[in-house]
């Protein structure tokens, strides 16, 4: 099973899109363990994500969690993998070696040239110059880290601009999220600017590609695999979701990050364990498109046709927003563009990059060698 476990909902920072309640909760290191514990149960491999807030404010208790898992795994041979989202201000030299010696892979959130705008300190300034210094001592010692960023109608100009940013500055496997909050401003002008800086990146994508660069960018990548997959794509993406549920620093337990807190999707807690039939339940529930998707013709290829469930009334309801649906009939046939660009084409790199199950640890093994 993997985790993820919330281990503060404190942050040092004050983004406008988070989605995380914030407060002064913090998980104990009984609650971890237990947390550790009840996720080694069902399997031989156990994922754990650290989650925040900021999780680098609980630095110590990942230390803990990491060395508890080690004497786990020498007594039993039971394998952890681990991986940290952070906003990077706090990651330091000594950290990095620590993540290294223990295989924690890092997501580093970050807007590049938009950063100033939403990613901001409690007291109104901006973070950007914070993390000079922090990107290239984290690529010194993670290289194939995830760089994250988050486009809001704030920022939706800028959206090319991150990515360029993202990979100039080392990041190769890069992931750009979008702003769904219900609240978030998002207008017709808006989407119709996403589309346009979609438009810039997949040629940026097409030229790095031809360059022999190798990199990863999510949003396009995940779309030419729901391609691939077909009917499978959603089926395996919702059960890789159904075996990652979500901890509260309380140890409440969650079927998902996005839920974290909502009692409607509280299915258990780590002393008691996970009461397995309300977490089917909900997951039969996602399983199922919304009737709006039901005729949708790239129902098997968006990401939010099934899975993307909300309290309502009491009770949980499966409930696409317009602005997800939107996004995902612009993004698709750009990526396709993509695709069919790069394969009539006959390009090696995205045949490989695609088509070669064998490609990650080929790649990797060129890198190193």
């Amino acid at each position: 099973m993997q985790m993820t476990l919330h281990v503060t909902n404190q942050c040092n920072l004050s983004c406008s899109y988070c989605f995380v309640p914030r407060g002064p909760e913090r998980m104990t290191q009984d609650v971890a363990i237990a947390a550790v514990n009840l996720a080694m149960a069902d399997a031989d491999t156990t994922g754990l994500l650290f989650y925040g807030g900021e999780p680098l404010l609980e630095r110590q208790l990942i230390c803990d969690v990491v060395e508890y898992a080690k004497s786990v795994r020498q007594k039993t041979g039971h394998t952890f993998y681990y991986k940290m989202t952070t906003n990077g201000t706090l990651l330091d030299e000594d950290f990095l070696k620590f993540a290294n010696d223990a295989n924690l892979t890092i997501a580093f959130s970050c807007d590049g040239t938009a950063q100033d705008i939403c990613r901001k300190f409690p007291d109104g300034a901006g973070t950007m110059s914070a993390l000079a210094e922090k990107i290239p001592l984290l690529l010194k010692y993670q290289p194939y880290a995830i760089g994250m960023s988050v486009i809001d109608p704030s920022t939706v100009e800028k959206a090319a601009e991150i990515v360029q940013f993202l990979f100039n500055s080392g990041f190769r496997y890069i992931h750009m999220g979008v702003n769904y909050c219900r609240t978030a401003p998002w207008t017709t002008e808006r989407l119709l600017a996403l589309e346009s800086e979609y438009k810039k990146i997949a040629e940026m994508y097409i030229g790095w590609t031809r360059a022999e660069e190798k990199f990863y960018f999510s949003s396009f990548d995940m779309k030419i695999l729901s391609h691939l997959k077909g009917e499978s794509y959603n089926a395996d993406r919702g059960r890789m979701g159904q075996n990652q549920p979500s901890v509260a620093p309380n140890g409440k337990i969650y079927s998902s990050s996005k839920h974290l807190n909502n009692s409607k999707f509280e299915i258990g807690d780590v002393f008691s364990g996970i009461d397995t039939a309300r977490h089917s339940a909900i997951f039969d529930k996602g399983a199922t498109p919304a009737q709006p998707c039901q005729k949708c013709a790239i129902k098997h290829r968006c990401n939010y046709s099934y899975d993307n469930l909300n309290s309502f009334g009491g009770s949980i309801i499966n409930d696409v927003s317009p602005v997800q649906c939107a996004h995902e009939r612009l993004i698709t046939p750009i990526a396709d563009y993509v695709a069919e660009t790069l394969c009539n084409q006959q390009n090696a790199l995205f045949m490989h990059k695609h088509y070669n199950n064998m490609y990650p640890f080929m790649s990797l093994v060129e890198d190193r060698g």
